[in-house]
């Protein structure tokens, strides 16, 4: 018990550290980026060891565990006191920098499986192997070898690798978004958006499971973890989904899609817009505004099969003993409504700096609490979860913080071998210079990869491997990089390791199998989109105004035909000979395009010309058996 006690202390105390560390060198502490993100690992691998010992219930562990531990602070704390001497010997290591670079690296491996799990410990693994013995393989695959002063000095005495970009990016923002959410989550943000979402939605048919897309997709797309965000507000919405008389595989799946598809989201993006707009040189603003039109053709698709999955099961909405009245949602949802209104107006129209919007946002979160402790003390949220924020936020880092570091040793190992290059061309090679191969092929290792990393971290692995390969091939920058960030993202919901719906199937207690399956079918306008986006620039915000909303209208539309395809339910039930015009008329609809726009529309028009004349015949015959 005094083992436990010390454990949960040496937490607490770290975790404090780190938060102050992370808010201090974000306002007044500046840094030096190596530095910096150096500390941060430090504290990121600290914790890492005491939230995941090597053995649980042993004190067996503190002869694995705390040397880990020393040796991590050990090597952060040596490249602080020698940063300076550092600079003046680039490239030429010494047996300290050898002693703690070793170290450092088998460390954050072994945090790696631990934490993100065993694809990314491999890849990491791997890629060390490579630049040592690249030159073993065969062409195009080898290279002329790296000895260990260029691989260390790469790896861990330079912002080429592990301190590289995409460290640097979860030690900046994605933590202090990360803090945001933290805060926005102890002052009850799930249960206030679950409740603003019923007042507004709850009388309609299917009404819990779009509570459940609206207050996924406002959670999600700050926590940026579609299994975290799936746990946290299924835990409300998949209950009253079943309630209301939707199967426990569609609830879980409803709710397991409208979380992966958090991270499509703009202002936040679950962080990839932050490490997106780092690697493009696209402005960050200029990111979230093309994310815009996607994500809520993303969200309006789910939206219209859960409409439609109600009504083919003749569900009705929420009594009104259970929706809350619209003015009181809105009145008690201010306190957090009014921080995330200015973080989105920080963001998007001062153009404000990321870090702070999120820093004065988060101020904001705790200024309003207090003013509705004291006005409204029915909704008082103790100071006590307040300060647990600064807590939690180190525990909610720790895998990205990893996953980035060891993408870092990926990142690395490509500038250094060539390989990067390579893999380019080897992608272009078997897609034979077609774009839809390529694309394909890009789809394909998304979604695997996806499987078993993290949203953040499969997108960095595919932004330096396979978008370069679809620059190439003439995708504009941007288009080619929300391309396979979209697939990393819907990862989490593609059977067979669905790892969101396996969550939320917990929940429903169905068959997470069932549950994926259910995912990827009533997801599928999702899995569309992305080609879509390169086919058709307007839908990411490309072209002229009038291109763009002409755009955004008829694919709205295409994915109102495409989930009456998916449900096979208009008004009674459509034969699969329609549900295979609607398809393609669907899919001519989002692909922009006169000709394509042109046979969505009489496709459509025939449909409902058709169901509108079936449907008054049957009205009519009650009246003429009479």
């Amino acid at each position: 018990m005094d083992t436990k006690k010390a454990i949960a202390g040496a937490i607490i105390v770290a975790s404090l550290l780190f938060s102050g560390f992370q808010i201090f060198t974000s306002t007044y502490g500046l840094m030096t980026a190596l530095l910096q993100r150096s500390i941060h690992l430090s504290f990121t691998l600290v914790l890492v060891f005491l939230f995941f010992p090597s053995m649980k219930n042993s004190r067996a562990t503190f002869l694995i565990d705390i040397p880990l531990i020393l040796v991590t602070i050990a090597s952060g704390i040596y490249l602080y006191v020698s940063f300076e001497d550092l600079m003046y010997r680039v490239g030429e290591p010494t047996q300290l920098d050898y002693l703690f670079g070793v170290a450092t690296i088998v460390i954050l491996i072994e945090a790696t499986r631990r934490t993100v799990g065993y694809t990314m410990t491999l890849l990491g693994v791997f890629s060390l192997l490579y630049c040592f013995w690249g030159h073993l393989l065969p062409e195009p695959f080898g290279h002329s070898g790296r000895d260990i002063d260029r691989v260390l000095s790469q790896m861990f005495l330079s912002t080429e690798g592990i301190f590289g970009l995409p460290l640097g990016v979860a030690a900046t923002y994605v933590f202090l978004f990360i803090l945001f959410g933290s805060f926005m989550e102890k002052s009850g943000v799930g249960a206030l958006f679950i409740n603003l979402a019923n007042a507004f939605t709850g009388k309609f048919a299917g009404g819990p499971a779009k509570i459940a897309i609206i207050s996924s997709a406002t959670v999600g797309m700050v926590s940026g973890s579609p299994v975290s965000d799936a746990a946290t507000t299924g835990a409300f919405t998949i209950p009253l989904m079943k309630k209301v008389g939707y199967r426990p595989t569609l609830a879980a799946a409803f709710e397991a899609v409208a979380s992966s598809g958090a991270s499509l989201v703009p202002p936040v993006m679950g962080a990839g817009a932050f490490i997106m707009a780092d690697i493009t040189g696209v402005p960050y603003s200029t990111i979230i505004i093309h994310a815009i039109i996607p994500s809520i053709i993303f969200y309006a698709a789910l939206m219209f099969v859960a409409g439609n999955e109600a009504r083919k099961g003749h569900m009705k909405g929420l009594s009104d003993a259970e929706v809350p009245s619209k003015k009181d949602a809105v009145m008690n949802s201010l306190r957090l409504l009014i921080p995330l209104a200015i973080l989105v107006f920080s963001l998007a129209v001062l153009r404000v700096s990321p870090l702070r919007a999120a820093l004065f946002s988060t101020g904001i979160i705790i200024v309003t609490t207090l003013v509705y402790n004291y006005f409204k003390p029915e909704l008082r949220v103790p100071i006590k979860d307040l300060v647990d924020a600064l807590i939690v936020t180190p525990r909610k880092i720790l895998v990205v913080s990893v996953a980035c570091g060891t993408a870092g040793i990926i990142i690395g190992m490509l500038g250094l071998t060539g390989l990067g290059l390579k893999l380019s061309d080897i992608l272009m090679t078997a897609a034979q210079g077609k774009l839809l191969l390529a694309l394909i092929f890009a789809m394909i290792i998304s979604l695997v990869l996806g499987m078993g990393l993290p949203p953040t971290a499969c997108y960095i692995v595919m932004a330096v491997t396979a978008a370069p390969s679809l620059v190439q091939m003439g995708v504009p920058l941007l288009v080619a990089h929300f391309f396979v960030f979209m697939y990393c993202c819907y990862a989490p919901m593609t059977p067979p390791v669905a790892l969101a719906a396996y969550t939320t199937a917990g929940i429903a207690g169905c068959d997470p199998f069932k549950a994926g399956l259910e995912a990827f079918r009533i997801g599928l306008s999702g899995f569309i989109l992305p080609f879509m986006i390169i086919y058709g620039n307007p839908l990411l915000g490309f072209g002229s105004w009038y291109d763009i909303l002409w755009s955004f209208a008829s694919a709205l539309v295409g994915v109102w035909m495409f989930s009456i395809v998916l449900v096979g339910w208009y008004r009674s039930k459509v034969n699969i000979l329609w549900r295979i015009l609607l398809a393609v008329g669907g899919l001519a609809l989002v692909k922009p395009g006169l000709v394509t726009d042109l046979i969505g529309f009489i496709i459509l028009a025939l449909f409902l010309l058709t169901n509108l004349a079936v449907f008054r015949k049957k009205a009519a015959e009650p009246v003429a058996a009479e």
